[in-house]
């Protein structure tokens, strides 16, 4: 089991984001899909994960829950800074 648990679904723009990102960063992590058109992010097994019930959700070693596609890719690219996946000054990233 690797220390990162990626909950997404495979058609989601914001859940591929993520995927890239970590695919980029070149860390390894646990694909958890939920078919959001056969409504399984609304499950309550999942919905105890994030009450939310939306995807993406990574959940770090530790049990942290970072959701929102772009907080958790600046979350990776603070903790994990190679490769860089944003510039580094303020305009370049804007």
């Amino acid at each position: 089991m690797s220390e990162l648990i990626l909950h997404n679904y495979y058609r989601s723009s914001t859940s591929y984001r993520v995927r890239i990102a970590l695919e980029m960063k070149g860390l390894s992590y646990d694909y958890v899909p939920h078919h959001l058109r056969h409504g399984e992010h609304l499950e309550p097994a999942y919905l105890a994960v994030n009450p939310q019930g939306l995807v993406p959700a990574l959940i770090l070693g530790d049990g942290t829950l970072l959701t929102q596609s772009l907080a958790i890719i600046e979350f990776l690219d603070e903790t994990k800074p190679e490769p860089p996946l944003l510039p580094k000054d303020p305009a370049g990233r804007a």
